[in-house]
């Protein structure tokens, strides 16, 4: 399920610690509507700001992929189609939006991603008929794959209405979210302190845009799309901690 709201300009805001993502005319913003309730859907769609209706917006540092071996790679045949972010030669297409710096265990978590579609002037509403299918795995208990059952977001859309367009590219952010699961018990070796004495963690996430394509899986062959992983950070909450750190 989703909603859509086209609007002129799209800007995360600077107080964010993140570069400001701006996105120009014509740009599409969609959002799950499992986030309806944690996000100022509101202000998204009017001024394309990303704010937690609880809490302030902080988005994450994260570490670029590939992911190191052993990690599984996926073979895409086509890369001239949908992509995340600028290319599909870049690892640029996600922001990890937080209520702080890290992922905290039943805290909610959102996740934009902005899709590319090329030649897009080019292109009819009947390539479109199927969904768009947004996937996430997280190596929670740090096997170096993702499992099955490490399937953390999967989200499908449509952009059939987009088309025809007169644009040569046309952009769509898309907003999706989930609450951090508690991994803790997973954990057997420690994690490094920050400047708090809080204790984190890392953990490789895989994202995947796939087209027509439901049943994509973290490794393998895929026809077109991309693939795009990052690390993100997870802190380690006792009894006594201050969530507000």
């Amino acid at each position: 399920m989703f909603r859509r709201m086209s609007v002129a300009a799209f800007l995360l805001a600077a107080v964010f610690s993140a570069s400001p993502v701006l996105a120009g005319d014509g740009d599409v913003h969609l959002f799950d509507e499992a986030i309806a309730d944690e996000v100022d859907v509101g202000r998204f769609t009017q001024k394309g700001e990303v704010a937690f209706l609880r809490g302030i917006s902080k988005f994450c540092e994260t570490g670029l992929g590939p992911a190191p071996d052993p990690y599984p790679q996926v073979h895409v045949w086509e890369h001239d189609y949908e992509h995340l972010g600028a290319s599909s030669a870049e690892v640029d297409g996600i922001w990890f939006i937080n209520l702080g710096n890290h992922w905290v265990k039943n805290k909610f978590a959102l996740v934009l991603c902005k899709i590319v579609v090329p030649n897009a002037n080019q292109r009819m509403a009947s390539e479109f008929e199927e969904d768009l299918t947004f996937s996430m795995w997280v190596d929670w208990d740090q096997s170096e794959m993702w499992d099955k059952d490490e399937l953390q977001v999967q989200t499908h859309f449509n952009i059939a209405d987009q088309f025809p367009t007169t644009e040569e590219t046309l952009t769509v952010y898309y907003l999706t979210g989930f609450r951090v699961p508690d991994v803790e018990e997973m954990m057997d070796a420690e994690g490094w302190k920050d400047k708090w004495n809080k204790e984190i963690r890392y953990y490789w996430v895989r994202s995947s845009l796939a087209c027509d394509d439901p049943d994509v899986s973290p490794d393998g062959e895929q026809l077109f799309g991309e693939y795009e992983d990052y690390r993100v950070s997870y802190m380690v909450i006792t009894t006594k901690d201050n969530l507000n750190n």
